[in-house]
């Protein structure tokens, strides 16, 4: 029986009966997901998408299909996930806008509104790549269009829609190399085959299956052979609510920030989907611009499949390391917690340092850090658990902050590999320098026990020193006493600081006036390092480049510096130091 026209009801039952369709593949899309990043979710994050919408529009039925379709396009742009799920949405979205206010449709105008929404899908993608979603949905519009001038029965137009759309994904390895090193087909565009397929059994049927008691599979497989090898280490989105914003402007401004952009919009509300290394420039962009009603970052080399090893290191957030180094070296981090006004960020990575000097400066916000909590370490032992046999971790030290006591509390419930912490007394480069140190004896073959030993010793063989701009924000933070900073204060001292053997933080000596300071430092580094030995050297700072500069000089030329780490201070740690802080590590290495 030939269908000429589709109305409300048949749209929203085939809608719902393909989302459930493919939320019941999750597990066969999750299995085959190698790009853009071999995370095994692009099913999950397909099916909490369409389940997250259809759920907000399952009881629209007395619509028509042009205003159904609308609320559809404005439920996407709230639940969209991940890369393929924001593009469908995007094809939704746009396809929605050509059907404008239509309370039924002919196949012609269906086919069309397909064919114009793939277009206007790719024109709102920054870099759309071949092999994908994109190119399956394309080849079945195009069919959709070309069917439709010969027959007026939309389910002979979508019937050989189908059938091109199924070429089109066999025929995806042969356009993008990861699809054909790993073997499989676009497992987004096989998601888009799947729902196709199930609102082609209800138009054809006349049935309706539901999605909502559906489970969607969160955990995800890997495909053995995939590696992520991108640039962009945070896969970042947001809904964000703003009044008269233009996604072409927006994308203009947030492409500078990295790749996979895509922005779809459906009147106030704005969906931003991003790869990025700076995930918290990407909100703050936001922020000025609207209201962020969601906002979400996931660590997309975490979620990527790395070799296996014996040992994996975890560190927290104030180890200061680049997160290119990091990554290299495969240091997994935990962020502490930014708190603002009561609000917590994720440290360095969706609150970024620029902000944490701006709220100093400014001095009216409620600032204060937290110690990630154990469910954080145990969602990072989970990650690294997929490629390492055991777990060494590395904290900030457990007399400057209950991060070491929430690390041991998630080694003793996780049970699935071993996991040992180890309190580095130190804190900043500290760390870094002791997590950059057991990836190295990893390397090399030393199992868990031995790695943490050989840490335990060196920790006490560390030099350290720093000096802060202002003591107010160490009194602030509570890491040395008023009495103490107000007497800084009167006499015009400038402190030098160092951390005992308990890891707390120590007077070392203290000058008068900001221009002793770096000659004092490099009268003690010449006191207490030996000549003749070699260190790995670190130098971190807050807001103090001019300062470090000459220091780092000073190292290269006068000691045997297999390493000299230069970093900027974390925001966790720059709010507890404040602007015009600067420290130098000394690590033997032998």
């Amino acid at each position: 029986m030939a269908l000429k026209l589709l109305d409300s009801e048949k749209f929203r039952n085939a809608i719902l009966t393909g989302a459930a369709r493919l939320i019941k593949n999750v597990k066969k899309l999750n299995l085959i997901n190698v790009f853009p990043v071999p995370d095994g979710d692009t099913g999950t994050n397909l099916a909490l998408t369409l389940k997250g919408a259809t759920r907000r529009i399952r009881d629209h039925t007395q619509l028509g299909v042009g205003a159904f379709a609308r609320r559809l396009a404005d439920a996407l742009v709230l639940e969209a996930k991940g890369n393929s799920g924001v593009i469908f949405s995007q094809f939704l979205l746009e396809f929605a806008d050509r059907i404008g206010d239509k309370s039924r449709v002919s196949p012609i105008e269906f086919a069309g509104a397909m064919r114009e929404a793939i277009d206007a899908t790719y024109n709102a993608l920054e870099d759309p790549r071949e092999g994908t979603i994109l190119t399956v949905i394309r080849e079945a519009a195009l069919e959709a269009e070309k069917t439709a001038a010969e027959t007026d029965d939309l389910i002979e137009v979508l019937e050989r829609s189908l059938k091109k759309g199924k070429e089109a994904l066999e025929k995806t390895p042969e356009l993008l190399p990861e699809l054909k090193a790993a073997g499989v087909v676009d497992a987004g565009g096989l998601g888009f085959i799947l729902f196709f397929e199930g609102m082609l059994d209800s138009l054809k049927r006349g049935i309706i299956e539901l999605p909502y008691d559906e489970e969607v599979e969160v955990a995800s497989a890997k495909v053995e052979e995939a590696e992520y090898r991108g640039e962009h280490r945070y896969c970042t989105e947001a809904v964000v609510e703003a009044e008269g914003l233009e996604s072409k402007k927006l994308r203009k401004i947030l492409a500078a920030l990295g790749g996979s952009l895509i922005v779809i919009g459906a009147g106030r509300l704005f969906h931003v989907h991003i790869h990025t290394n700076w995930p918290q420039k990407v909100f703050e962009i936001l922020r000025k611009r609207g209201r962020v009603l969601k906002e979400k970052v996931d660590d997309l080399f975490a979620m990527a499949k790395l070799e296996e090893a014996e040992v994996g290191i975890v560190a927290d957030s104030t180890c200061d390391l680049p997160p290119e180094l990091a990554r290299e070296r495969r240091v997994a981090v935990v962020p502490i917690k930014v708190v603002v006004d009561g609000v917590a960020y994720d440290d360095g990575v969706d609150i970024s340092r620029e902000r944490i000097s701006e709220i100093l400066r400014e001095g009216r916000a409620e600032l204060t850090t937290s110690q990630p909590g154990p469910n954080d370490f145990i969602a990072t032992f989970e990650e690294v658990s997929r490629w390492a046999r055991s777990i060494l971790v590395i904290t900030i030290s457990g007399a400057l902050s209950g991060t070491f006591r929430s690390a041991q509390i998630a080694a003793k419930a996780f049970d699935r590999v071993p996991v040992r912490v180890v309190d580095s007394r130190s804190a900043s480069l500290g760390v870094g320098l002791l997590a950059l140190r057991a990836s190295e004896l990893a390397s090399k073959g030393l199992n868990i026990d031995e790695i943490a030993d050989e840490l335990e010793v060196l920790r006490f063989k560390t030099f350290f020193l720093f000096t802060v701009g202002d003591f107010r924000y160490l009194v602030k933070s509570g890491r040395v006493s008023k009495i103490q900073g107000k007497l800084a204060d009167f006499l015009g001292l400038k402190p030098i600081l160092t951390l005992d053997s308990e890891g707390r933080i120590r007077k070392k000596t203290r000058v008068f006036g900001e221009s002793r300071v770096l000659p004092k430092f490099k009268g003690l580094l010449s006191e207490n390092l030996d000549k003749t030995a070699t260190y790995d050297f670190a130098v971190a700072h807050f807001e103090a480049a001019d300062k470090i500069n000459p220091l780092q000089e000073f190292l290269e030329e006068e000691f045997n510096a297999r390493m000299v780490l230069r970093a900027n201070l974390t925001p966790a740690l720059s709010l507890h130091v404040g602007p015009g802080s600067w420290g130098v590590f000394a690590m033997p290495v032998d």
